[in-house]
């Protein structure tokens, strides 16, 4: 979709809608980390009524305008490890150009519809298994106290960080989920970032992956820039606020609040599959 006709078609009262929408994601984005994809593609295929690969391509574009605002803030706060997001993005930036061109070459070549299913059952597989696994993560008993943020990584570590990256990047080109959600659980179990800190983390690895996944789905048409900007404005105040939000919460609410999330966005894209 070009550039000219994604703004020629809106209304008065679905750019309202964008707007709103992206203030309440905005929020949840700069208080968690996550939000840019995994609550981003229901709201792109329900409110913005997008096919599913022009909703993944969209959700990146909007995560690289809506995370940059949230970076900034974060960085401001010393909520970012840098030698963690290094390592991590080594591995996970090469994968995610592969992924999406992967991806838009196949919605070129296969029936219409036929990927639009296969990318819907895909992504609320993935939500299932995540989500069951930060539900139980956040419940558990004998929580560690010992998080940190900035300490020197072991040799371990990197390579760990940038063998999940691969995995990650695979899931972020593919999906446009994985940004926050896919990342979160590996920085706290892997690297053991305090929770404040993967937040801010989780926005600048999100932020590498989604500029070179979103050149990929603009390249190919498969991007609504249109709507990724008005949800990008009604974003911006609402990072701002989250991010001030997440200074107040301790590690295990904010575990809880991100499992929360997570367990929503299942149960929206597997009704979506029960209803269609």
């Amino acid at each position: 979709m070009s550039l000219l006709d994604s703004f020629s078609q809106l209304t008065p009262g679905y750019s309202l809608e964008q707007v709103a929408i992206g203030y309440v994601m905005g929020v949840l984005i700069g208080m968690t980390g996550i939000g840019a994809g995994i609550l981003a593609m229901p709201a792109m295929i329900y409110f913005a009524r997008l096919d599913p690969v022009v909703a993944i391509g969209t959700s990146m574009v909007f995560s690289v305008l809506s995370r940059g605002v949230g970076v900034f803030h974060h960085w401001k706060l010393g909520f970012i490890d840098k030698e963690t997001n290094f390592f991590f993005s080594l591995g996970a930036v090469p994968l995610v150009l592969l992924a999406s061109i992967w991806i838009n070459n196949l919605k070129a070549t296969m029936p219409p519809g036929a990927l639009d299913l296969y990318l819907k059952i895909g992504i609320t597989a993935v939500l299932f298994l995540i989500a069951a696994y930060l539900l139980w993560d956040a419940f558990k008993k004998n929580q560690s106290a010992e998080y940190k943020c900035g300490d020197p990584l072991t040799a371990t570590q990197r390579a760990e960080g940038t063998a999940l990256g691969a995995v990650v990047g695979t899931m972020v080109g593919a999906t446009s989920i994985g940004g926050g959600i896919l990342i979160t659980p590996i920085l706290i179990g892997v690297f053991k970032l305090s929770s404040k800190c993967v937040v801010g983390t989780s926005n600048i690895i999100a932020v590498s992956l989604t500029i070179v996944g979103s050149g990929v789905y603009v390249f190919h048409g498969n991007a609504n820039i249109a709507v990724a900007a008005l949800v990008t404005v009604g974003s911006i105040a609402g990072v701002k606020l989250g991010a001030d939000y997440a200074k107040k919460f301790s590690n295990l609410t904010l575990k809880r609040i991100i499992a929360g999330l997570t367990l929503v966005s299942f149960i929206s894209m597997f009704a979506s599959l029960l209803l269609r």
